[in-house]
């Protein structure tokens, strides 16, 4: 069985850097630098069997934790940055569409309902060690998140499905958006447009800029919160390049600010980046086609389970 699993797995890596034309990876000798990774991935796969039959929150907390180091360690790895990892069906791995750097995310669903979420960001090299950058989920403690610009230390936490490829800013930055889901409580759930940078250095990272334009606000990010037992619709198309997402209101009027109520109404939005910002359309018109292949389960356990459309989109029109 890990024979094969090397083997499957060694065939994705050549294939993969053949794709992505990392030529000096591919010429390299990968057996050794793979046994590892596999071995690794092994771990980490028999740590998320551990969490997805516990009901203890301080032994999953912990359990995470070691996740994490057993990531940070093996991801260093230069030929971590193409690994597939695709025994880990429950942890999100996304590319940039530049192929600059990599995402791997996942979450944990307390016994309450609430959430928190996991991150690592790779930014590849093919001679020295990739730079790898934890996220620390602090979305409880971040008062007006909307307006704020935070560090890896201090994100917002969300499981992120799409990342949208990078635009010049009036700033001169070059930004990534980023599109997530957070499952956040029993009674709420929460769909994110989030937006990332790079350091000078390369090796810190900025979320939120003043870039997005909403309802006659400039907001470093937007957070769409909505009832748990409903599900909304985010994604990015490409032939039109723009965001588009389904408009929120409350089930009566006299709802107003009570989340939990909240579902689509029928209406849909957009985001155009335009004079180098998000530019807010209302009432478009859109045609939700068919869905690409739901991204990888992030839930752990049953009370993680969510409705797929949560991680599902269209797919991408070329």
């Amino acid at each position: 069985m890990l024979s094969t699993v090397i083997h499957r797995n060694l065939f994705s890596f050549l294939l993969l850097a053949g794709v992505f034309g990392v030529q000096g990876l591919a010429a390299q000798e990968p057996t050794e630098s793979v046994h590892h990774l596999v071995e690794v991935e092994a771990r980490i796969m028999k740590i998320m069997y551990e969490l997805r039959i516990s009901n203890n929150d301080s032994f999953a907390m912990q359990k995470h934790h070691e996740a994490e180091e057993l990531f940070a360690e093996a991801l260093r790895q230069p030929a971590a940055f193409l690994y597939p990892f695709d025994s880990l069906t429950m942890i999100g791995k996304l590319y940039s569409p530049d192929k600059k750097f990599r995402l791997i995310n996942w979450n944990h669903s307390f016994l309450d309902g609430t959430q928190s979420h996991y991150g690592l960001i790779v930014i590849p090299s093919e001679t020295t060690e990739n730079t790898v950058i934890w996220l620390t989920d602090q979305s409880d403690s971040i008062e007006y998140p909307e307006k704020k610009e935070l560090t890896s230390d201090q994100w917002f936490g969300a499981l992120y499905y799409r990342i949208i490829p990078a635009k010049t800013a009036l700033d001169g930055e070059r930004y990534y958006t980023l599109l997530g889901v957070d499952l956040n409580t029993l009674d709420t759930k929460k769909k994110i447009v989030e937006v990332l940078a790079f350091g000078k250095n390369g090796t810190t990272v900025q979320f939120g800029a003043p870039i997005i334009e909403m309802n006659g606000w400039t907001k470093h990010r937007l957070i769409f919160e909505f009832s748990s037992q409903e599900t909304m619709y985010l994604e990015y198309n490409k032939a039109k390049d723009r965001i588009e997402f389904d408009h929120l209101a409350p089930t009566e009027p006299y709802l107003f600010g009570q989340y939990a109520y909240y579902g689509p109404d029928m209406r849909q939005d957009g985001l155009k980046f335009a004079g180098k910002r998000w530019k807010h359309y209302k009432n478009i018109s859109i045609k939700k086609i068919k869905k690409a292949p739901v991204p990888p389960a992030f839930q752990l356990g049953k009370s993680m389970q969510t409705d797929e459309n949560e991680l599902d989109g269209p797919e991408e029109n070329e």
